[in-house]
Order: C-alpha cells, then structure tokens, then sequence
C-alpha cells in the first residue's frame, strides 16, 4: 500500500447517498477519484457503505467548487467539518476506514471494496 503524505489540515465530509447498491457506491468512488485528479483535493481518506459515503480531504479549490465535484447529484449531505493537525487528521483517517465495519459489512477495513484502506 503507497504511503500518504501526512495532511495537518483537512475537511471532513459525510453525506446519504441516493441509493446503497454497488453500482451507486461505485459511482461516488468514481466522483472522488475524479476530483482528486482534477486537483481539487488530495484525497486523504474515504469509505462508501450502506448508502452512506465519508471522505476526508485536503482542499487544493474552492469548496464551492469541492462539493459541486463530489456532490452534484449524488445525495445529501449530512455533516462537514475542518479537522485541524497531523493527530486529527489521523484519528479521522482511522474513523472513517472503519465505517464499514461499524456498520457490519465487513470484519476489517481492508475487506472493503468502497473504501481507501481496501487492499483490492
């Protein structure tokens, strides 16, 4: 697994997406990696479960144009904040891999296919 640089300073964003089928987490996979490549954010971490999706992300845009880019069309969002420090930052990275098995689908975090910690 490639190592990250260490992000001191990231947004973190939670939203519902429409439906929780694969083809539905697939696509918000899709719209994140899309964004990280369009250099709109450097994407630190993110898990899609449930009908639920979680990123942390460091802004290299305009938010306004961060959350058109991952949310356009894609569902709600339900909550956001900015996480300030490397420590922050890595309990949040932490929090967010293992939603799915907070949530029952999976047993550890690299199990899970719609998540930054999969090993697929």
């Amino acid at each position: 697994m490639a190592r990250q640089r260490q992000t001191r300073h990231a947004l973190y964003l939670a939203w519902k997406l429409d439906s929780a089928d694969d083809d539905t987490a697939g696509h918000a996979r899709n719209r994140l990696t899309a964004g990280e490549g369009r250099s709109l954010y450097r994407l630190r971490s993110w898990a899609i479960a449930r009908g639920e999706a979680h990123a942390l992300l460091a802004p290299e845009a305009p938010l306004e144009e961060i959350v058109e880019a991952i949310l356009s069309g894609s569902g709600q969002p339900t909550s956001s904040r900015w996480i300030e420090g490397k420590r922050a930052c890595a309990i949040a990275v932490r929090e967010i891999e293992t939603v799915p098995v907070r949530l029952g689908v999976a047993v550890r975090p690299e199990q899970w296919p719609y998540s930054s910690a999969s090993l697929e």
